[in-house]
């Protein structure tokens, strides 16, 4: 790369330090045959310049690749490792026992409702069967007592 900025330089040279045209100051003389081994020396540097600039271009794309790929890896492994690390930290066994001990305490406190409903259900349907016996006894014994009454204006 280095060799074609050198050659550059020297064309650059070349037209400045050129004798000028008579009567026409910006055209210049310049021997051909430097000027275009001048350039023939790029054409032939040019290739292999561009190809080794190319091989630098393809190297850099799979080391970035490689690179992306490790770091893929990598952050992969860390989360593995961190929540391995998260499941064994004792403030996550201490939260899960409490947790534990919570549903426990819920499941005992619905128990408990449960039978205090199933109790409180009973009573008010015992409750209800002794005053509807009641009641019964009343129709019945109101009704013995119609025909009672009946009974005794039948034979009056």
């Amino acid at each position: 790369m280095m060799e074609i900025f050198r050659i550059v330089d020297e064309l650059e040279h070349m037209i400045k330090d050129s004798k000028k045209v008579p009567l026409i100051s910006s055209k210049v003389l310049i021997e051909s045959h430097r000027f275009l081994d001048r350039l023939d020396r790029l054409r032939a540097i040019l290739p292999e310049d561009l190809e080794t600039a190319r091989l630098v271009l393809m190297e850099k794309e799979r080391i970035v690749n490689e690179a992306c790929s490790e770091a893929e890896e990598y952050m992969e492994s860390t989360k593995d490792t961190v929540a391995r690390l998260v499941d064994e930290n004792e403030i996550t066994k201490n939260a899960m026992r409490m947790a534990e001990e919570i549903i426990a305490k819920a499941e005992q406190v619905a128990k408990d409702i449960r039978q205090d409903a199933d109790e409180y259900a009973d009573g008010i349907l015992t409750h209800m069967e002794i005053v509807l016996k009641k009641g019964l006894e009343a129709v019945g014994q109101g009704k013995e007592s119609i025909k009672q009454e009946s009974f005794d204006k039948n034979r009056n």
